[in-house]
């Protein structure tokens, strides 16, 4: 459940006397911070009273070596490495395999419809589970040897080493259907993505916030499920604009089902397919 504005108060405050993991913050400072990341990352923190930021603050300053307050002064004062440090401990990297798996159904099926090859763009992939479950879908779908390819963006470095390792435990994997863990993963305990389904994958940094696009677009099919519940609804709808533009005439958007709206505003078309509602561009 969503913490309150009071409780979050309540345990800032009670930091700011003990030994807790970071001091309590002038608020105008926490502000300033928070106003940053949503200039540049677009997280929303609530005017600073998240504990997330605070954390963040904490963690990326211990890393630095430098004291909190003054490593977020250089984020309220716009320093790039400062605000790159932040981002990469406060970016939300929590997903699965296997999400909404109506959704990767629909993808299935417009690729098993699909002539020539397909190019997908898995946008704000945190730690690489949404796209090698579209690969797996590539391939369950009977696309294997078409030269389809899967781009997986995200603006956290940390984020994308862990998906290029393609090593996941048991939560990551809590999702998965049996079958496919068999088919598509190997090992014991922690399990690896098996050659075939990461041979569709590339990863590349990119920040949603970016007026371009991520690079090799048009796109036929574009995934965006992880992150923008984590912005306001301004910088969504900016967000879901740009990634509408990104796709080819005919071409598909799949976004969480709380945000699907947006996508209506920005002049797609709704459309059910195999039980989930994906937004398609006119042609």
């Amino acid at each position: 459940m969503r913490r309150t504005d009071r409780e979050d108060r309540a345990e800032l405050e009670s930091r700011s006397d003990g030994p807790g993991p970071a001091p309590l913050l002038p608020a105008l400072l926490l502000d300033d911070v928070a106003r940053v990341l949503a200039d540049e990352a677009g997280m929303s923190f609530r005017d600073g009273l998240d504990l997330r930021l605070v954390d963040g603050l904490d963690g990326a300053a211990r890393a630095s070596g430098e004291p909190v307050r003054a490593f977020a002064r250089r984020v309220a004062g716009g320093d790039r490495d400062a605000v790159a440090a932040l981002v990469e401990h406060v970016a939300v990297g929590e997903t699965a395999f296997w999400r909404h798996p109506e959704q990767l159904e629909a993808v299935g099926l417009l690729a098993g419809r699909a002539r020539g090859p397909l190019s997908i763009w898995s946008a704000g992939c945190a730690t690489g589970e949404e796209a090698y479950s579209v690969a797996m879908a590539l391939l369950e779908a009977g696309r294997a040897g078409q030269g389809d390819r899967v781009l997986a963006t995200d603006v956290s470095a940390r984020a994308l080493a862990a998906a290029r390792e393609g090593v996941y435990g048991p939560r990551a994997l809590r999702k998965l259907p049996a079958a496919l863990a068999d088919r598509w993963l190997e090992g014991a305990g922690t399990l690896r993505v098996k050659e075939p389904v990461r041979a569709l994958v590339a990863f590349a940094r990119h920040n949603l916030m970016a007026a371009e696009a991520a690079p090799g677009g048009p796109f036929d099919v574009v995934l965006c499920r992880n992150v923008l519940i984590y912005f306001d609804e301004a910088t969504a709808a900016r967000v879901v604009g740009r990634l509408a533009a990104a796709l080819a005439p005919g071409g598909t958007l799949v976004l969480g089902p709380v945000v699907g709206v947006l996508g209506e505003r920005a002049g797609l078309e709704p459309v059910a397919e195999a039980g989930a509602t994906v937004l398609r561009r006119p042609r």
